[in-house]
């Protein structure tokens, strides 16, 4: 652990800690840090797939689900902080809801003072486009089950008992990361990446910053209820973040089309109408992927997933949903001062440390 990170997170040593989402993307790197910080952590797990990779850094591993019951509160019985990174994108927003509340209602039984919840920077009515800060409106309709359920989620925990910290991340990217690193270089794999021209910036936010956040907010004195943006330290161009897995792959080619254009052949955007987090259903695709999930473990299953697209013969060019094109065109500007001044969070990874980081990854995992 670095010296500088031995001195804020030494409030952490010894507490007692839960982790939910503790196999997961961001939370085996969070487990890992507050395991080296001394913290006594417990690790909620669904399955003893991953059970032994946590207990290796030095983890207990409680089986519990997140649904009300005598496991979970025996798994937040004398819990000073929880972290809840729980969230599965292959199932429903309303069931992400309900286990959310059940792991509230657990937490308040067993006495946790202190919640720190990773939620997301697309709750922002604004988002991905606008000038976000923590006063920037939130609850517009639209945006998906995901979006409505995370945006449900910050509700019910600021207007519940706890100390909180709700992190709101923007692009998370690095090793193991599905969504933004997987899957674009699975893209640059398949055919040319088609980007809008002009491009837009990407506001990434490399995992170990997001893992520094979360530290920072178990460790902070006199934290209230209160929400934190959290991005990384530079914010490249689209075309840049491409390039630069292309760059750590040794293939692949981004093609920049006008706006216009992409616009045009996705024809015209269908009627609004409003989304809860109860009304979205996952497609099955997804709901088969989590069962096997569930079935193989986490890791498991993502590596078969990562070989399997790396196995897929070339299409043609790969060309951005409305969502992704929106996302692609726009400029967003994140203000992150209230987690530098209320947390002293300041990002370490610049978008090349973040490439230098997975391409050491990939090099140790051939």
């Amino acid at each position: 652990m670095p010296q500088s990170m031995q001195e804020w997170s030494a409030p952490l040593a010894a507490r007692k800690v839960a982790v939910t989402g503790a196999s997961g993307f961001i939370g085996r790197r969070l487990v890992r840090a507050l395991c080296a910080a001394g913290a006594d952590v417990t690790a909620l797990m669904r399955s003893r797939h991953e059970a032994q990779t946590m207990e290796r850094m030095g983890a207990r591993v409680v089986l519990a689900g997140l649904v009300p019951g005598r496991a979970l509160d025996a798994a937040l019985t004398g819990q000073e902080i929880v972290f809840n990174l729980a969230y599965d994108v292959r199932v429903g927003g309303a069931e992400n809801l309900a286990a959310f509340d059940a792991l509230l209602a657990a937490a308040a039984r067993a006495g946790a003072g202190r919640i720190v919840h990773a939620s997301s920077a697309v709750v922002y009515d604004d988002w991905p486009a606008g000038r976000l800060d923590e006063e920037a409106p939130i609850g517009a309709p639209g945006g998906g089950g995901y979006r409505q359920a995370k945006i449900a989620m910050e509700n019910r925990l600021m207007e519940a008992g706890f100390e909180a910290a709700i992190l709101q991340p923007t692009i998370v990217y690095g090793p193991g990361s599905a969504l933004w690193t997987d899957a674009p270089m699975a893209a640059l794999r398949q055919g040319p990446v088609v980007l809008p021209d002009p491009v837009g910036q990407c506001p990434a936010v490399f995992v170990d910053d997001v893992v520094q956040a979360a530290l920072r907010a178990g460790a902070a004195p006199d934290l209230g209820r209160e929400r934190f943006l959290i991005t990384g330290a530079d914010q490249p161009g689209w075309d840049a973040f491409f390039r630069g897995y292309a760059g750590v792959l040794g293939q692949g080619e981004v093609v920049l089309k006008p706006l216009a254009e992409l616009e045009a052949r996705l024809g015209p955007p269908p009627a609004p109408s409003p989304e809860t987090a109860s009304e979205t259903a996952p497609p099955l695709a997804a709901r088969v992927s989590a069962r096997l999930r569930r079935m193989l473990g986490r890791r498991r299953f993502e590596a078969l997933m990562t070989r399997a697209r790396a196995l897929r013969p070339a299409r043609g060019p790969v060309y951005p949903n409305r969502a992704l094109l929106a996302l692609y065109a726009a400029r967003p500007a994140i203000e992150i001062r209230r987690a530098e001044a209320r947390l002293g969070y300041v990002p370490e990874f610049s978008f090349q440390n973040g490439l230098a980081a997975i391409q050491e990854q990939l090099r140790e995992t051939g």
